[in-house]
């Protein structure tokens, strides 16, 4: 025998065994027993139906339309969620257009929160069990997603550190990087060089590449703070092992001056010569220094 809990509208997922029930009132002290069970007694099926309901924690509504019952079975749940997504895509791209119609009569704050607020919609759906089922959608929730935040970062909208911020507090690199970065220059925020070194390095610690070369950087110029050669050594080694034009180029200045690391106008050539061979023009100046001043040997041909 199995009674329907009050409210849910799928039967076959809403059912709760009296035996089940039974025993939950059994593990809570009630004097409900598989042989004595009465409708009349205070504790009633309904409510220990209730009760399994949240001491399972597994019946969720959909995150969309909150007038949807609540589900235990997964591919229902996962289902609803693909679903909501088409809706997210359809409403963030309805939002999109009407603030690039607004951006066209001058009323940039408006577009800026309508920008920002369709690529928040999108952003609920970057995530969640749902999309390793529904894999098609979730591409492209993730495309429509990355095609506006490309639009949305040509602005000057102040809603950009908004974003950046929400979605580096959910441990997007990117985001971690493009906030770092913003407090590094004072775009869009007072300018600070510990939250930038902060979010930076953050950024690094889950291996985005751009945050190497701006560590590097932050580390060897000595306007944030006094240099710290040798960590500059360090993250230029590992932005220029990724083939850096640049990283490759400040390598060779560190070998070139000893600084952070022995002083070796061999590795410095070596690696001026890299950076020279991808087109970095200041890498090809250090080499004609190096030639005419005799630090290193003109070799015949290239660099």
């Amino acid at each position: 025998m199995s009674f329907l809990f009050p409210g849910f509208r799928n039967p076959d997922h809403t059912r709760f065994h009296v035996d089940s029930l039974n025993a939950l009132a059994l593990k809570f002290g009630h004097p409900h027993t598989a042989r004595n069970t009465h409708m009349s007694q205070r504790l009633s099926t309904f409510t220990l139906a209730a009760a399994l309901l949240l001491c399972n924690g597994i019946a969720f509504a959909s995150s969309c339309d909150p007038s949807e019952a609540d589900v235990s079975d997964t591919s229902i749940m996962f289902y609803r969620e693909s679903k909501c997504a088409g809706k997210a895509m359809e409403q963030a791209e309805e939002t999109f257009k009407e603030g690039i119609q607004l951006e066209k009569r001058g009323e940039m704050s408006r577009m800026c929160s309508n920008f920002n607020s369709a690529l928040m919609r999108l952003d609920k759906y970057r995530r969640g069990d749902w999309r390793d089922k529904y894999s098609r959608i979730a591409k492209q929730v993730d495309e429509d997603f990355a095609d506006r935040l490309a639009r949305f970062e040509k602005t000057i909208c102040p809603q950009k550190i908004e974003l950046y911020r929400h979605l580096a507090n959910k441990g997007d690199a990117w985001a971690m990087y493009r906030l770092g970065i913003s407090y590094s220059k004072g775009t869009g925020v007072r300018q600070n060089d510990n939250e930038a070194l902060n979010w930076l390095q953050q950024a690094a610690n889950r291996d985005y590449p751009d945050a190497y070369m701006a560590l590097g950087m932050m580390y060897s110029d000595g306007m944030a703070f006094a240099p710290d050669y040798r960590s500059a050594f360090n993250w230029f080694s590992k932005s220029a092992a990724l083939n850096d034009a640049e990283a490759q180029f400040q390598l060779g200045g560190l070998y070139r001056k000893g600084l952070g690391v022995e002083k070796s106008p061999q590795q410095a050539v070596e690696w001026y010569r890299k950076a020279a061979e991808q087109g970095h023009e200041g890498a090809k100046v250090r080499l004609k220094e190096m030639y005419r001043s005799k630090e290193a040997k003109e070799p015949l041909f290239g660099y």
